[in-house]
């Protein structure tokens, strides 16, 4: 899957997915933007890093809409909806969990003064942190209508979360 975010306005951007096996949908205007890296991003970045499957990008991947994406062209929208929704109500534990992996890493990436106690290991940590980085190199000098496309490396939710602290 291709992940597309692209800067619709001065503070302005859409979050597109297309990739084999899942219809084409998109996400506009997304929430959180920011000059360097708009909340959506960041979470792709900490999902891909980190597996978490059952989460937003996740749930995309397996043709669920994460609640938030559409598409003009659905072919069968009543059930479009209805699996994005089955796969939301399933993978809460995931979508809290990327939320947390967020908030840890982006407050850490900012070198805010107070950052968030988290079990995700130092090293993943800072390893999202420099994917931040890079993806802020490309996007702080996009131009209105300009790109960046990132991969999805993941293709299957797992039956039971590997984030699942229960």
């Amino acid at each position: 899957m291709i992940v597309t975010f692209t800067r619709t306005g001065e503070r302005r951007y859409r979050v597109s997915v297309e990739g084999p096996g899942i219809e084409p949908l998109f996400m506009e205007p997304a929430p959180g933007y920011d000059s360097l890296l708009p909340h959506d991003a960041a979470h792709f970045i900490v999902e891909n890093e980190l597996e978490i499957m059952g989460a937003v990008f996740g749930q995309l991947a397996v043709g669920g809409n994460a609640g938030t994406f559409r598409s003009p062209d659905l072919k069968k929208p009543r059930k479009a909806k209805k699996r994005g929704a089955a796969l939301a109500k399933g993978n809460k534990a995931d979508a809290v969990y990327s939320e947390h992996a967020v908030y840890a890493a982006q407050s850490r990436w900012e070198n805010q003064v107070i950052v968030p106690d988290t079990k995700i290991p130092a090293n993943d940590i800072e390893r999202i942190c420099k994917k931040f980085e890079e993806f802020a190199a490309l996007w702080s000098k996009l131009p209105v209508g300009g790109s960046v496309s990132m991969a999805w490396r993941h293709s299957k939710l797992r039956t039971k979360s590997k984030n699942d602290r229960s």
